[in-house]
């Protein structure tokens, strides 16, 4: 079966007069299929990017970057509709970090899929196994923060949102066949009780301090190699959600580790350590800041007699 066969038509929303048109048509199908794209900088840092709805007959596209705060009582409207989504581990932490929203009711299709036995329960693998069709991943990790975004990207975004409803059907069907299955049925009887963990455990969420790689650059180089992982880490959030892909590809935990155990003693030299001509240009000034001063002291303390040795030489 092709993609297509799945592809609903899709409205683009970009205004609260869209969202308005929208409404009555997700209040009166009583239950939403919803998804997001972020940016590349990982669940407890990222900017959603988009939130695709779906009910059974249309898609709708909401670009979150021209609402600002004022998406927030859009979003409370739509949680007091039950949601459908893949995988709401994690993006119900986004949600919650960003806008403080939590839907009245969610089912989980991919914690529904684990619970049928699927071991492998992505998307990609069930939309295959239940739906028959082939989802093109290439888009998945695309830059989602530019704009315009490419018509192959909001396909992308509306198929993995309307392919929820068909697919929690198929599994709702499934697990009507199996709830008798001494294997599955107690297994399916504990779904509830998951999925109210799950809620627990979203609604208690609190955003993280520093990141791991600062913790443990702390414990083996010290606070001043902790400081300069912590102003790098800072610097690949804010780029990384502006949508520079760079960012996150060049400033790798890796290569983190390796700068400020030994940090690059000029601009020059730290230039050498970024292989991405456009990134470098780019960001390589900005960098050089975290060491520039302590890069400085350094050579002051080096030059002088004192900080060489800490004994002035005498004859006497």
């Amino acid at each position: 079966m092709s993609t297509e066969s799945f592809d609903l038509p899709v409205t683009y929303v970009t205004t609260e007069a869209q969202l308005a048109e929208a409404w009555p048509a997700w209040e009166a199908a009583g239950l939403l299929a919803v998804d997001i794209e972020c940016s590349l900088t990982g669940t407890h840092h990222c900017v959603m990017a988009l939130i695709q709805v779906a009910t059974h007959d249309q898609a709708w596209i909401v670009d979150p970057l021209p609402f600002g705060p004022e998406l927030k009582p859009w979003l409370e409207k739509m949680a007091t509709l039950p949601w459908i989504a893949h995988d709401w581990s994690g993006d119900g932490i986004v949600f919650k970090r960003l806008y403080d929203v939590e839907p009245s009711s969610i089912m989980d299709t991919m914690l529904l899929a684990r619970t049928l036995g699927y071991p492998q329960p992505g998307l990609k693998t069930m939309a295959k196994l239940k739906l028959g069709i082939d989802i093109p991943k290439e888009e998945q990790d695309s830059n989602w923060m530019l704009r315009p975004l490419r018509d192959a990207q909001l396909s992308y975004a509306a198929r993995d949102a309307a392919l929820l409803l068909p697919l929690l059907r198929r599994l709702s069907d499934e697990a009507e066949a199996l709830k008798d299955d001494p294997t599955v049925g107690p297994r399916l009887a504990q779904l509830p009780k998951e999925l109210r963990g799950l809620r627990r455990r979203i609604h208690a969420y609190k955003a993280p301090g520093d990141d791991p790689i600062v913790h443990k650059v702390k414990k083996q180089l010290g606070e001043t190699a902790a400081e300069q992982a912590r102003r790098i880490c800072e610097l690949r959030r804010i780029w990384g959600n502006e949508g520079d892909v760079g960012a996150v590809m060049e400033l790798g935990n890796r290569w983190m580790m390796a700068r400020v155990e030994h940090p690059p003693v000029s601009l020059e030299a730290l230039e050498r350590t970024i292989p991405n001509p456009r990134f470098r240009r780019k960001r390589a000034a900005a960098l050089w800041e975290v060491f520039r001063g302590e890069s400085e002291h350094r050579a002051e303390t080096q030059d002088s007699p004192e900080g060489s040795d800490g004994v002035l030489w005498s004859n006497s």
